[in-house]
């Protein structure tokens, strides 16, 4: 009798267990990722001291792009042949001073004459790309071409070394009169102070040096002359 009971019973403990609720799964909460900016070092009395540029111009610097001004390294190759082979090791220097800034250009135009007769060059060495401040440089020299130098602007992809890079540009100052207002390990920008008679000649000759401009904007020489005739200058980079 018993036993034609019990697949009912069976059924009653089954659904007795599903309906049973079911405890809760507690989710851990993820703790919020915090990014850290750090703030970069600011130029020093004694760095000031060391590189010897006057207070009156870093002070003008400063008040124009409305930030503190911050250390420059530059970094030398030193010839030297250790006991592992090794022909030489790089070594950074304090070369002048930085300030950051979203007014690059106007700052540059409006203050470059001016500290080139007292033996200084004003440039971008560090692209911000609109949603960053650019950062601009101010060092020693009297030609622009210093600032390629003291950056070493170079393609090793293309074979071309600082030397190369300066030779090209010296030779379409012919075409036009230009100076270098920024520079990094593998890009420079110039401003004309005279444009060349046909820009459509220059862009080619930029685009055959340099292919790789194209890739960063402008996708056709046409394009490129647009934008030399809209910036008064021209780019050059390698990737």
């Amino acid at each position: 009798m018993a036993s034609r009971y019990l697949p009912v019973v069976v059924l009653l403990i089954t659904i007795f267990f599903s309906c049973k609720a079911e405890k809760p799964v507690e989710h851990k909460r993820s703790e919020p990722v915090v990014i850290v900016k750090t703030k970069p070092p600011l130029l020093s009395k004694e760095q000031q001291h060391e590189l010897g540029f006057p207070a009156d111009l870093i002070a003008q610097i400063e008040l124009a792009a409305g930030a503190d001004a911050e250390p420059f390294f530059a970094t030398d190759v030193i010839s030297s042949e250790n006991m592992k082979g090794e022909k030489g090791f790089e070594q950074e220097r304090l070369a002048g001073f930085s300030v950051r800034t979203k007014k690059t250009d106007e700052i540059i135009a409006m203050l470059r004459a001016q500290l080139r007769a007292r033996g200084y060059l004003i440039f971008k060495s560090h692209k911000g790309y609109g949603s960053l401040p650019d950062i601009v440089t101010v060092i020693k020299g009297s030609n622009s071409y210093d600032i390629l130098k003291m950056q070493r602007t170079e393609a090793p992809n293309y074979q071309l070394d600082t030397k190369s890079i300066i030779a090209w540009l010296k030779e379409q100052q012919k075409q036009g009169t230009f100076v270098i207002a920024g520079a990094g390990p593998d890009w420079l920008e110039a401003r004309f102070i005279r444009q060349p008679k046909s820009m459509q000649a220059f862009a080619k000759k930029v685009v055959t040096f340099a292919p790789d401009v194209l890739d960063q904007g402008p996708k056709t020489v046409d394009k490129l002359v647009e934008r030399m005739n809209r910036t008064n200058g021209f780019y050059l980079l390698w990737d």
